[in-house]
């Protein structure tokens, strides 16, 4: 018989990076632990792609069915020894399924890995309007344990938390069994690889100059963009890949540089560096932004190298590109990085402490 049981509400299926890296991943640590995990996100993984459709009318449908298997969640809260909310219950409106399911089970926890507290700036969000921007704060207040991927967002939770021990940093991690260095075709292109949504593709647009510039430096240069929504590169060689859950792996080890670009501004500083996890943990060098977590999770000149404008990225990516020695270098270094700091079974022991002191 399980010791506790725990209902996990997330906002997105597993196809979700939040979902899939800070729930799923953890459930066997769990069952280990004697904790029987439920989760239950908003939708299914085959109704999730009907929300970025467009068309009102389908959004409202989809939307209202959520809000309906959400009432069966408070059913089931009420036979959970903890309610464990990624994020968010409902995407609009003020916090009343999180109030509903503490209510029906007497203990809450909270986690979110994004300044989740302020509006979107990388695109225009039309649901942005409809947020309760307070909601974070009065969840944190609320909640036995609030779990966050990063400094920044754990001194905003400790502002807002009954006392500073109930926030618990929990970077978002990778499983480095499963993300491992894997040889690449000697095919004599140097591939520069990014991996994510279509809506942050305008970090990518916002240092294109630099990467244009070294791709004519350097012709060796590729671009592989994964997840991103495609754009007109000119003359530029780039491969516009979509994301699938059973390539993500194969795709990250299909490159030789990973970059991460992020505009200075506070939400982005909120972002918690999980693209350095997964490239680092991949053994890749790394190009990164010092925005945010990027600062703390890149080790410049170990691990990879910072970058902040359009010059810097140009010569970084020329500077690796034409060594191969000190490419690799710096993928082992983080690769040890990765698995001494980010990796699933350095951080599996805490989550389940955090989760076992917020059921009681």
């Amino acid at each position: 018989m399980p010791r506790l049981s725990v209902l996990f509400i997330a906002p997105h299926p597993i196809e979700g990076p939040s979902t899939r890296f800070r729930i799923h991943q953890y459930l066997p640590a769990l069952e280990a632990a004697g904790i029987q995990a439920t989760v239950r996100p908003f939708l299914s993984s085959r109704l999730a792609p009907l929300a970025y459709r467009p068309g009102l009318a389908a959004k409202l449908g989809i939307t209202a069915w959520g809000a309906a298997l959400r009432m069966g969640d408070i059913l089931q809260a009420t036979r959970a020894d903890l309610v464990y909310v990624l994020r968010e219950a409902f995407p609009i409106g003020p916090a009343v399924f999180e109030r509903a399911l503490e209510a029906a089970s007497g203990r809450l926890a909270f986690d979110f890995d994004d300044a989740i507290w302020l509006r979107s700036t990388n695109y225009d969000n039309p649901i942005d309007r409809l947020r309760d921007f307070d909601r974070p704060a009065r969840l944190i207040a609320r909640a036995r344990r609030t779990v966050v991927g990063s400094e920044l967002l754990a001194d905003y939770a400790r502002r807002h938390a009954a006392s500073p021990d109930r926030v618990v940093l929990i970077p978002t991690v990778v499983d480095t069994v499963q993300f491992r260095p894997a040889p690449r075709p000697a095919d004599g292109a140097i591939v520069v690889g990014w991996i994510g949504t279509p809506r942050n593709t305008s970090y990518i647009r916002a240092i294109w100059p630099g990467l244009a510039a070294a791709a004519r430096r350097d012709p060796r240069i590729r671009y592989r963009f994964v997840g991103a929504e495609p754009f007109d590169a000119g003359e530029t060689p780039v491969e516009f890949r979509p994301w699938t859950l059973a390539g993500e792996i194969a795709d990250i080890q299909g490159f030789d540089i990973g970059i991460m670009p992020l505009p200075d501004d506070a939400q982005a500083r909120g972002k918690c560096g999980f693209k350095l996890i997964e490239y680092m943990a991949c053994g890749l060098p790394a190009v990164a932004s010092p925005v945010g977590a990027n600062v703390d999770v890149l080790r410049d000149g170990e691990t990879g190298l910072l970058a902040e404008g359009d010059a810097d990225w140009e010569a970084a990516l020329v500077g690796l590109a034409g060594d191969a020695e000190r490419r690799r270098a710096m993928g082992a270094a983080g690769r040890a990085r990765a698995v001494e700091h980010y990796s699933l079974a350095a951080m599996a022991p805490r989550f389940v402490a955090t989760v076992e002191a917020a059921a009681g």
